[in-house]
C-alpha cells in the first residue's frame, strides 16, 4: 500500500487564502508593536544625539547658568568661554566672558572703561562680535586716538529692563569700575514701573531692595540648560517662540494698562519718568549717558526728518543727563532705502539693529565722545 507524504505537498496561494489569515494572540501583537517602537525610538534618539553632538562640536558651544556676582542669582547668563550662534534673526556669533560680559575680553583697568547696559538691542546677538556697535566704537576710537585708548564693556542682556539696571547697577560698578556708563533706553522701557511704581518706591526707601523679578526655569528648560547640547536644543525651542512669553511682554502689558500710544507715550507721566531716570543718576552720577532709542517709523511710514523734543528727552535734560539721540540718523537711513533694522531671514525694517543700525550708533557715539571730551576727562 502506497503511503501519501502529506508533508511534501506544497502550500499553494489558493490553499493559504482558503485557510484564512494566521491569528496571533493579543500578547504577541503587543510585543511586536513594542519591539518596533523600541527600534524606532532608539534609532531616532541616537540620530538626534549624533546631530546635536555634531552641531555643538562643529558649529556652536553655548552654556548658561545663574550668575551670583552681578545678578545675585536673579538672572541666567552665558558662561565664560562659551559662544552662541544666533540665526533666528540675522546671523551672528557672540562670545561671552565673566559675569555675562558680551564679547569675551579681560577687563583692562589701565584705560578708561565704557560700560554699556541694555536689553537685546545692546547684547546684539543678531550680528557677530566685530559688528556690534560696542566693538566698532572701541576699535575705531583707539585707531584714531592712540594716546587716549578706551575699552568698551557690553553688559546687554536680552529681556532685561530698568528694574534690573537699578537693582544690579551697583554690582556692575564694583566689578567693572566704569568711567562712563551708557544705558540704552526707549520710552516703552519706562512703562512697566509707571504701571506698577511700588518697586521703585521701595528701592527709594531702601536701596538694598531688588526691583527685578527672579528668573525661573521650567523643568524642561533646566534640563536643556544643563545639557552639553544646549545650543542645539535652544535653537529648536526658538522655532516655537511664538507660543512662549516674549521679552517685551511686561512692557506691552503695561502699555495696554496705561492705554498709551503714539510717538510720546510719557505725556502725563512726567514725574514718573523723571523718577526712573533719577534712580539711574543716583547710581552713576555724572558718568551716566543715555542712548535714546527713540521710536522710528518703519518702511513706508511717514517720519519727520528732525527730532521733536518729547517727554523723555525733556526730563533727561532737566536732570542734566547727556543723551545720545539716534532718531535722526535712523530716519535718514530709512529715507535712503537702507533700513537700519531687520534682516533677510526676518522682516526688513523691523526688529533689531542690523549692520547699518550698528554703524549709525557707532558714529553717533564717536561724535558724542569727540564733542564732549568725556574720554579726556577720565584718562588715568
Amino acid at each position: 500500500m502506497e503511503r501519501k507524504n502529506t508533508l511534501a505537498e506544497p502550500i499553494t496561494p489558493a490553499a493559504r487564502a482558503a485557510a484564512g489569515p494566521r491569528r496571533r494572540s493579543a500578547r504577541a501583537q503587543l510585543l511586536r508593536v513594542g519591539r518596533l517602537l523600541a527600534i524606532w525610538l532608539g534609532g531616532g534618539l541616537l540620530a538626534l544625539l549624533v546631530v546635536a553632538g555634531a552641531y555643538t562640536a562643529l558649529v556652536a558651544h553655548n552654556r548658561a547658568d545663574f550668575n551670583a556676582t552681578i545678578y545675585e542669582n536673579y538672572r541666567i547668563v552665558n558662561l565664560p568661554g562659551t559662544t552662541e550662534l544666533f540665526r533666528h534673526e540675522g546671523n551672528g556669533r557672540t562670545s561671552y566672558g565673566e559675569n555675562g560680559l558680551v564679547v569675551d575680553k579681560a577687563v583692562n583697568f589701565d584705560v578708561p572703561r565704557l560700560l554699556f547696559i541694555g536689553d537685546s538691542y545692546v547684547e546684539a546677538k543678531q550680528v557677530s562680535n566685530p559688528d556690534k556697535f560696542t566693538e566698532l566704537l572701541e576699535s575705531e576710537w583707539n585707531a584714531a586716538h592712540a594716546d587716549q585708548p578706551i575699552q568698551t564693556l557690553n553688559m546687554g542682556l536680552a529681556g532685561d529692563d530698568l528694574r534690573s539696571y537699578i537693582s544690579f547697577g551697583p554690582n556692575m560698578d564694583k566689578v567693572f569700575a566704569p568711567n562712563l556708563v551708557f544705558v540704552m533706553l526707549k520710552q516703552q522701557d519706562l512703562l512697566t514701573l509707571i504701571a506698577d511704581p511700588a518697586p521703585l518706591e521701595q528701592w527709594q526707601a531702601d536701596p538694598s531692595f531688588r526691583l527685578a523679578k527672579p528668573e525661573k526655569l521650567s523643568p524642561i528648560q533646566r534640563i536643556i540648560s544643563d545639557t552639553p547640547f544646549r545650543q542645539f536644543f535652544l535653537r529648536m525651542l526658538q522655532q516655537t517662540q511664538g507660543f512662549s512669553k516674549t521679552e517685551d511682554s511686561d512692557r506691552k502689558t503695561a502699555q495696554v494698562e496705561l492705554n498709551v500710544s503714539g510717538d510720546d507715550m510719557l505725556v502725563g507721566y512726567e514725574a514718573e519718568a523723571a523718577a526712573q531716570l533719577a534712580a539711574l543718576q543716583q547710581i552713576w552720577g555724572d558718568r551716566l549717558v543715555i542712548i535714546y532709542n527713540a521710536n522710528v517709523p518703519g518702511i513706508g511710514e511717514e517720519a519727520a526728518p528732525t527730532f521733536t523734543e518729547d517727554t523723555f528727552a525733556r526730563e533727561a535734560a532737566k536732570l542734566g543727563i547727556p543723551v545720545v539721540n539716534i532718531y535722526e540718523p535712523m530716519v535718514a537711513a530709512f529715507r535712503a532705502h537702507q533700513p537700519p533694522r531687520g534682516f533677510q531671514n526676518s522682516t526688513l525694517g523691523v526688529g533689531h539693529f542690523n549692520r547699518t543700525g550698528h554703524r549709525i550708533i557707532t558714529d553717533s557715539l564717536l561724535a558724542y565722545l569727540q564733542q564732549s571730551g568725556a574720554v579726556a576727562e577720565v584718562q588715568p
